[in-house]
């Protein structure tokens, strides 16, 4: 993982439900590696797309990645 799909998760955990918009503004990234990390997190299934269109959670097996992996960059 690199440290925008942690900052991601990190503003994801432990269940907040938000949109890109919402996650960009809270990890300070830019759109552009908003963007790029949901997508390579929701392609490893670390994040699920909420029933509600456009908002994103966080997955179990993307916070044990978080508790894991997640304290290499301060997460």
């Amino acid at each position: 993982m690199n440290p925008a799909e942690v900052a991601v998760l990190a503003v994801l955990h432990p269940d907040n439900t938000l949109t890109a918009a919402q996650i960009q503004r809270t990890s300070t990234l830019t759109a552009w590696r908003t963007r790029n990390a949901l997508a390579q997190l929701e392609s490893r299934g670390l994040i699920i797309a909420s029933r509600t269109r456009g908002r994103w959670r966080i997955s179990a097996r993307g916070r044990i990645a978080l508790a894991t992996k997640g304290r290499r960059f301060g997460g």
